[in-house]
């Protein structure tokens, strides 16, 4: 009878583990490839947890299994890069040419 007990209770504590990970928020990207459309991404995925935007490149946001966010670029609809690296080197890019002085109208600077 113990043996029978403890067998029940490992699989209800089995059960409500994996419905646990199942509804983390944690979502399998390495299935995500390039080339695929917004929609596609959606469809395996899910909604994103965050989106931004960089001029022409928008990045979606996924938590992998390890609870990291993961971008995903999206240029005219399609994923050109997963992970930090494109992300990275786009946000880089805006802040420099945010921060970039811009000639004044009307004046010459000689």
């Amino acid at each position: 009878m113990f043996h029978l007990r403890n067998a029940v209770l490992w699989v209800v504590l089995s059960h409500l583990a994996g419905c646990a990970a199942a509804n983390s928020g944690a979502t399998n990207i390495t299935n995500v490839e390039v080339g695929m459309t917004q929609n596609q991404v959606i469809a395996l995925l899910g909604q994103p947890q965050m989106k931004e935007t960089y001029g022409g490149t928008e990045f979606l946001f996924y938590s992998n299994d390890a609870g990291v966010r993961v971008p995903i670029a999206m240029v005219d609809g399609r994923v050109t890069s997963i992970g930090r690296a494109a992300y990275d080197v786009v946000v880089r890019s805006k802040m420099q040419s945010d921060n970039t002085p811009q000639a004044s109208p009307g004046r010459n600077p000689n």
